[in-house]
């Protein structure tokens, strides 16, 4: 049985050294940075998955490293789109876009950024093809996006994961951590963070290593 997971006040990272790309989330990793390096002519990609699968950090790992504005859909949402589109950026990466189910304003900014024709991607946790749109020349610019679907973390990207967090901070762990904790956690990357941190302060409160043992007192609490 999965345990609740305690208030650490742990702040996970959003670089972009710190995302692990695996199978669950190789090709919108690879499809967000060659269209960042104008290496596909998708001027329109959205990015889509169940919440905890690494959008975030995925956007804003790349915007930090390619010196581009990270906002959300609600962020845009109170900008004027003339500002929000004419601006010096080239790129415009909107996270959350689910949020927002305002037609029209979705309508008018895709045809702002086309005419300027710059690069629009978004992330949503189901794909256009599924969103409740009323308006038909919105639904028609929906169809155009590529849509890449970011799979919650596997049991191997769950257990490289928690191997890069614990390996960051100089501790080494055994094989069997991993696998007892690949079992047990939930499949979510800011639980994963969570509880790399949570097994960390435990570890350093009772002055020894992190063991087998250790973790199965800690579940069984």
């Amino acid at each position: 049985m999965q345990q609740g997971l305690l208030p650490l006040g742990y702040t996970q990272s959003y670089e972009l050294f710190d995302f692990v790309v695996a199978n669950c989330n190789q090709m919108a990793f690879e499809l967000f940075h060659a269209a960042l390096q104008g290496a596909t002519k998708d001027k329109f990609i959205c990015i889509y998955g169940e919440p905890g699968c690494g959008k975030t950090h995925l956007f804003q790992g790349l915007a930090k490293n390619y010196n581009l504005a990270y906002n959300t859909a609600n962020q845009a949402l109170t900008t004027n789109l003339w500002d929000l589109v004419y601006g010096e950026q080239q790129v415009l990466i909107l996270d959350d876009a689910h949020k927002v189910d305002d037609d029209v304003w979705w309508f008018h900014l895709y045809n702002l950024v086309k005419e300027q024709n710059k690069l629009l991607v978004i992330g949503a946790t189901k794909p256009p093809s599924m969103w409740p749109v009323t308006l038909a020349d919105w639904r028609s610019r929906l169809a155009t996006f590529i849509s890449v679907e970011m799979h919650s973390p596997d049991d191997e990207t769950l257990k490289r994961v928690l191997e890069k967090i614990w390996k960051d901070k100089g501790i080494v762990v055994d094989n069997s951590i991993l696998e007892y904790l690949a079992r047990r956690i939930d499949r979510n990357f800011p639980a994963i963070c969570q509880w790399a941190e949570k097994i960390d302060m435990l570890s350093a409160q009772q002055r020894r290593p992190i063991t087998v043992s250790m973790l199965h007192h800690l579940f069984s609490a």
